[in-house]
């Protein structure tokens, strides 16, 4: 009589599953798989499996420079990718934010802590940024950016150059792209722009990874993408964007997309750039996931424009409390002028009374 056998994962040769079995699997699935025992969990917590998926996922750590950094965390690339792949999400429903149309600058005593970190003349940043549409990279670069004093105290903008590669799109060489190239865009191009904190030893992805926005500047025949997440502001209580833009030009003919300009920057409600040491305080924190910020992997769209939304909301609610502030303050210099020309007016007939009074 046929016996039957249960057979597990520790039945099998560990270098099978290590090297044939394990290198299939993508970031999630490496990372579920890692869940199921101390078995697996040790097998996962190979170096090269991380390596590898950090650097399929994202080609642009591939550079020296980048791949230096990471060796600096404490578990390497497996400690970048657990930073880097899910997306940043702030709370802005939260009660202290709901208030965010104060425009006190409140100085947190965290940032007296950060000064040091802030005046280092050796503080850098690194941008990492990778863009696919349909899964296929079209543009991967990076970036050092030297925080200097003059970059601390003036806005800072994080520019990266255009390359040629192009996305495999024909479009109209003068009228640009149409209503449903801007759709098939709007799906498929995903950007992931993760800055680096040598510092800090830690990484943080500030892109929305699907465009909130795509549009046609007919002037230009550029087409414009927007990345957009928000966070905390230097106040805490206050929100600031974190804007992405992608200019995307026509290649020769229409034959094909190509990026242009792809630039990063922080802004207020009132959509005024940041400067670099806000800038820096806004990344610490985002990057440790303090003030409602915390790390999430998204996989329902609607999820990822809510709270662009929200932001919207808040954007146009700060317009009508400054509307309405200044109409208060419209309203008070009309009275105090009013009052002022009734006393000019009864001082004045006060003393043609009493002048009348003295003559008769």
């Amino acid at each position: 009589m046929a016996t039957t056998t249960n057979t597990s994962f520790e039945d099998i040769h560990p270098d099978i599953i290590r090297k044939h079995i394990l290198p299939l699997l993508d970031g999630p699935s490496l990372s579920n798989t890692s869940s199921v025992s101390s078995y697996l969990q040790f097998l996962c917590s190979d170096h090269n499996l991380w390596s590898h998926v950090s650097k399929s996922t994202w080609p642009s750590i591939t550079d020296p420079r980048v791949d230096d950094v990471i060796s600096t965390f404490p578990s390497r690339h497996r400690s970048f990718y657990n930073d880097s792949y899910p997306s940043i999400i702030t709370d802005v429903k939260h009660p202290n934010l709901s208030h965010s149309c104060s425009i006190s600058k409140v100085i947190s005593k965290k940032d007296s802590s950060l000064s040091c970190y802030l005046n280092s003349s050796c503080h850098k940043l690194i941008s990492a940024v990778d863009i696919r549409y349909q899964d296929d990279i079209i543009y991967s670069q990076v970036k050092v950016t030297d925080m200097s004093a003059n970059n601390l105290s003036s806005r800072l903008e994080i520019q990266l150059p255009g390359i040629s590669q192009t996305i495999d799109l024909t479009v109209d060489e003068v009228a640009g792209a149409d209503k449903a190239t801007l759709l098939r865009l709007k799906e498929s191009l995903t950007l992931n722009w993760i800055l680096i904190d040598p510092a800090l030893k830690r990484a943080c992805n500030y892109s929305s990874i699907k465009p909130v926005s795509v549009k046609q500047d007919w002037a230009t025949n550029e087409t414009h993408v927007r990345y957009v997440t928000f966070l905390p502001g230097r106040d805490p209580n206050e929100i600031v964007k974190c804007r992405i833009h992608v200019a995307l030009g026509v290649g020769k003919r229409g034959v094909g997309l190509h990026a242009k300009e792809v630039m990063l920057k922080l802004e207020d409600l009132d959509c005024k750039c940041l400067n670099g040491r806000d800038f820096l305080v806004v990344m610490q924190r985002a990057i440790m996931e303090e003030n409602y910020v915390k790390r999430k992997v998204i996989v329902d769209d609607d999820e990822r424009c809510k709270s662009y939304k929200v932001f919207k909301e808040l954007k146009k609610a700060k317009k009508e409390w400054v509307k309405k502030k200044q109409q208060k303050l419209e309203l008070a210099m009309n009275l105090s002028y009013f009052g002022v020309l009734l006393s000019f007016l009864l001082s004045f007939y006060f003393l043609t009374k009493l002048c009348n009074a003295l003559c008769v």
